[in-house]
């Protein structure tokens, strides 16, 4: 009862946070001027973002496909599709469930260890972790004025997005040739709980690191970063394109803008809200209003949009996957569950 408590405590804080975030973003707003913006939109410039988005999902399955091989040799990239769109799907109705969706999902399908696939996921969310700090100094160094100027706390989040960096960095350096000193270290920090949760934590933390061996071979070091750059190009055109839809004048949005929307709306997934709603709503408005200059009525349009696109995308797609594999929906949450219970 403990543990279903804790998940409908999170989905609650996950609804209370959406509250708050669409209230800031929608604050002050003209919903007359918005709907006669939302009206008067090309909606096939908003449409755009949907085969980019599925294209970039599909490159961060391909990417997930060779982090797994040290679990498996060959996994499916259309079962890793799958699974990924599955835990997305989980994202938009609890937050943070797909973390432990996705594993479980691919588990069951391809037969293989959950904890092993669970360590594959972590690795992935390093990697874009260090690529989300690196990008963040870039728009610093770009934008260090304007920024600046603009959010007043952007100058410390660079200060611990560098530190952070280099945190990572040695982290992975020492993972991948001080393995055995890595793992007597996660014997220490685990040495506190329980034992159940030591015995979990370790296989977990030894799947990871036998998975980070992967980068230890350059043809498939060479092929992660290429993938993990290919993702994040269309990521930024996903952001990008949907903003012809709209009537912007002389506002000076150009490739960069939808580079600076990305990165913004990454650090918006951060906040545990269903889908990202709400935070990625005062995220992309701020951004567009006060580094563009954007009219908040048509800031509020684009963000209400290519949300949309890319939250019901996910559903029908993630929905279409749990039909095909004959897989239930509720299978997922009660793992959460059982997770969260141990």
């Amino acid at each position: 009862m403990a543990y279903r408590l804790r998940t409908l405590t999170n989905f609650i804080i996950g609804i209370t946070l959406t509250g708050i975030f669409l209230f800031i973003a929608f604050r002050g707003t003209d919903f007359a001027e918005l709907w006669f913006i939302i009206q008067n939109v090309n909606a096939w410039w908003v449409l755009t973002a949907f085969p980019l988005l599925m294209v970039s999902h599909y490159v961060r399955a391909w990417r997930w496909q060779l982090l797994l091989v040290p679990v498996k040799d060959r996994v499916g990239r259309g079962n890793a599709f799958s699974s990924l769109l599955i835990g997305y799907l989980a994202n938009n109705i609890i937050p943070r469930s797909g973390e432990i969706v996705r594993p479980y999902t691919l588990g069951r399908i391809e037969n293989i260890s959950k904890a092993s696939t669970f360590g594959s996921v972590f690795l992935e969310r390093m990697i874009d972790l260090i690529t989300l700090l690196i990008c963040l100094g870039l728009i610093f160094l770009v934008f260090q004025r304007t920024v600046t100027d603009q959010f007043a706390w952007w100058n410390t989040l660079s200060l611990i997005a560098v530190a952070l960096t280099a945190i990572f960095i040695v982290s992975i350096v020492l993972l991948l040739y001080q393995r055995d000193f890595m793992l007597r270290f996660a014997k220490i920090v685990l040495f506190p709980f329980s034992e159940r949760i030591q015995q979990k934590g370790e296989e977990v933390f030894h799947s990871f690191v036998d998975g980070m061996m992967i980068l230890r071979q350059r043809s498939n070091l060479v092929s992660i970063v290429v993938l993990t750059i290919a993702m994040w190009i269309f990521y930024i055109f996903a952001a990008y394109l949907p903003l012809f839809a709209f009537n912007l004048g002389d506002t000076p949005v150009n490739i960069m803008t939808g580079f600076v929307l990305t990165i913004v709306t990454s650090l918006s997934v951060i906040v545990p809200t269903p889908g990202a709603t709400g935070s990625y709503h005062t995220f992309t408005v701020e951004t567009l209003t006060r580094l563009y200059g954007l009219q908040r009525e048509v800031a509020l349009g684009y963000a209400t949009l290519t949300h949309a696109v890319g939250y019901f995308s996910v559903i029908f797609v993630g929905l279409f996957y749990l039909l095909r594999y004959n897989l239930r929906l509720r299978d997922f949450f009660t793992q959460v569950e059982t997770e969260n219970k141990e």
